[in-house]
């Protein structure tokens, strides 16, 4: 949805922007963290880590299909 302020052309490129920037953060954020040390947390952390990461993209995957926002 759209005030009108900006061309789509304007809006299509801040969209894109947007989303290369966010994979750009989840990327670096990936390669900052060391699996060998987190082992060493033990289990639990990385048992938690994994269901975040499930829950996260079940919830995602859940709201593309309940607001039909196409893949």
């Amino acid at each position: 949805m759209s005030l009108g302020y900006f061309t789509p052309t304007v809006s299509k490129l801040a969209n894109e922007s947007s989303r290369w920037l966010l994979v750009t953060a989840i990327a670096a954020a990936g390669i900052k963290t060391s699996f060998e040390d987190l082992l060493k947390l033990g289990w639990k952390p990385v048992l938690m880590l994994l269901g975040e990461t499930v829950f996260i993209g079940l919830f995602v995957l859940g709201s593309v299909i309940v607001l039909r926002l196409g893949i």
